[in-house]
């Protein structure tokens, strides 16, 4: 196993989201441990099997996780995102949010089969259930205040009535006394009716709310420290020591400017070593290229010659041989020297013709193929070093300030003099300070208020009087953290893109910062009390007092709750007139 897949592996062991892969004709190549968990299966009994033998056969209530999983198999429909329930085996039942993909080849990027990725989400939605719950109840205990409050200031008015009343009768009751004394008792006969109507004219009158529009806004609160909005990481082009060093961090430098000096010395070893590797390259791919016209072509044809001449003569010789053999004049044995001559410069000519054709071959199209690219290597090795050795004077890539670069604890490098560096390692960060970035993190029950684009503000105890704008930029979309008591978080980043003059100079990179991120902005909201509106039966109920003065009760669609008010959708409009149940 290479080491690549040997990485994809682990991850796989080590996600807490379950992973399960098919082919199309649905057996499963993989489930990973998070996905036994999840499911509460048995690995070993799953990996290898059909879909149809370990899911089919479960509770009818997972009907809809096997009908996305078939869908995605034998219907290609992938790249949705649902959640459904699950009953595990033993009973348990949890929800899950299920993504479908296509599992693609590494070589010809063709569709080998379906990835599932699932994760449990049981818990965020009880969370997110009892919150609406809570806000219900926290929405009807706000109504019941209200009408608390009604009936307490009614009862109020009444004592204040019944108050001035007997203030009243206090006060005839004197008169009373005084025109017995001074008239006779004939004038008590009209106090009965003065009492009654001081009564009348006090009788309480019914409260109308007329509907206006107001702004409603809700935010959120974050903290996060400043950093540059973007970051050029500058890295060690090979290995060596460090000779000088011409900055410190937090320094702002312009483009250009000279940061380190590296050490070059076995960088000056290897550049010499790849400049003859390149002549060497240069001289055998321009000899198979001249092939035909070299020297090893001239003499294989010359010895071809030589051996066709030779065996001419000797053929010669052989008519010459066997006309004196005929006529008496040389024995026989001469004359079959003469044949095993013959027969020797014929086996020398073969050879020769087949020496000729294996020095052609040398040069044939495989081996200049082979020549050209050592060739085009030796060139891209040298230009490779060439390029290192211009980079031995490190110089600023951009302007912007010198920030450490992030990389973990243990990885961080001395720059010191004489700190030895490896090819690749992070030496630096140029940070672009024209903006500004924050990375902060949102609890799961924020989450979910929180949407790419919404407006953010900025401020801090460092630089008090500055109000900082900026925009959500990233939202995570996988949770960090959750292990043990501590709630699941997301990882959020704000950008900020631009700096005024004021602000460059106070903003300094790592200082911290309370945001406020605009999450309900609605100028022309139609708020009403608590109290006007009951909810009964899954539905929120207001009492309409109608042109003719009859009351109506009406349905409407509610929002965003307050303390002591709720936004109403649809239902209303401005100018209704409302009254108190």
């Amino acid at each position: 196993m290479n080491p690549a897949d040997h990485l994809h592996l682990n991850i796989l062991e080590n996600m807490r989201d379950g992973v399960m892969a098919l082919d199309f004709q649905g057996r499963i190549t993989l489930f990973n441990p998070a996905a036994a968990e999840i499911l509460n299966l048995d690995r070993d009994r799953v990996c290898d099997r059909t879909f149809a033998e370990v899911f089919m056969g479960m509770d009818e209530a997972n009907d809809e996780f096997n009908q996305v999983v078939l869908d995605a198999i034998f219907e290609k429909v992938v790249g949705r995102r649902e959640t459904v329930d699950f009953i595990r085996p033993g009973g348990t039942r949890a929800t899950l949010s299920l993504t479908s993909s296509y599992l693609c080849g590494a070589v010809d990027d063709q569709a080998r089969g379906v990835i599932l990725v699932f994760s449990d989400i049981t818990a965020l939605k009880t969370l997110q259930e009892q919150e609406r719950e809570n806000n219900r109840k926290l929405a009807l205990a706000y109504g019941d205040l209200e009408e608390s409050n009604t009936r307490l200031t009614q009862a109020l008015k009444r004592a204040h009535v019944v108050r001035i009343l007997a203030t009243l009768a206090v006060i005839l009751f004197f008169v009373s006394l005084g025109v017995v004394h001074f008239q006779g008792f004939t004038a008590l006969k009209s106090l009965p009716g003065l009492t009654a109507s001081a009564s009348v004219s006090n009788a309480p009158t019914r409260q109308v709310h007329t509907v206006r529009t107001q702004p409603l806004t809700a935010t959120i609160s974050l903290s996060g420290r400043l950093q540059p909005v973007e970051e050029i990481v500058v890295t060690a082009p090979f290995d060596a020591r460090i000779l000088e060093n011409h900055f410190i961090f937090g320094q702002r430098v312009r483009q250009g400017d000279l940061l380190l000096v590296l050490d070059a010395s076995e960088l000056e070893v290897k550049l010499r070593e790849a400049r003859g590797a390149r002549i060497k390259a240069v001289q055998k791919y321009a000899e198979l290229r001249d092939w035909d016209s070299g020297q090893d072509m001239a003499r294989a044809r010359r010895s071809v010659e030589r051996a066709e001449n030779k065996l001419e003569t000797d053929r010669r010789k052989l008519e010459e041989s066997e006309l004196l053999f005929s006529r008496g004049l040389i024995p026989a044995n001469e004359l079959d020297t003469t044949r095993q001559q013959v027969q020797s410069s014929t086996t020398d000519l073969i050879a020769s013709r087949e020496d000729l054709a294996s020095t052609r071959d040398k040069a044939n199209s495989d081996n200049v193929m082979i020549a050209r690219m050592e060739l085009e290597n030796a060139e891209l090795r040298l230009a490779e070093l060439e390029n290192q050795m211009a980079r031995a004077r490190v110089l600023a890539p951009a302007s912007g300030v010198v920030v450490r670069p992030t990389v973990e604890e243990d990885k961080k490098l001395s720059l010191d003099r004489g700190a030895r560096v490896t090819a690749g390692a992070a030496l630096l960060a140029l940070g672009d300070l024209s903006g500004l970035r924050v990375l902060t993190k949102v609890d799961e029950v924020d989450i979910g208020k929180l949407i790419a684009g919404q407006k953010v503000t900025a401020r801090g105890d460092a630089f008090p009087g500055l109000t900082l704008s900026g925009l959500v930029a990233h939202i995570s979309a996988q949770a960090t953290g959750g292990s043990g008591h501590q709630a699941p978080t997301f990882d959020v980043q704000i950008t900020i893109p631009e700096l005024g003059p004021e602000a460059e100079e106070v903003i300094r990179v790592g200082m911290s910062a309370d945001l406020e991120v605009l999450v309900h902005d609605n100028p022309a909201a139609l708020l009403l009390p608590l109290h006007l509106v009951r909810p009964q039966r899954g539905q929120s109920l207001v009492r309409v007092l109608l042109d003719d003065d009859q009351i109506e009760e009406r349905e409407v669609q509610t929002g965003m709750t307050t303390l002591n008010a709720v936004e109403i959708l649809a239902g209303l409009q401005v100018e209704d007139r409302l009254v108190g149940w």
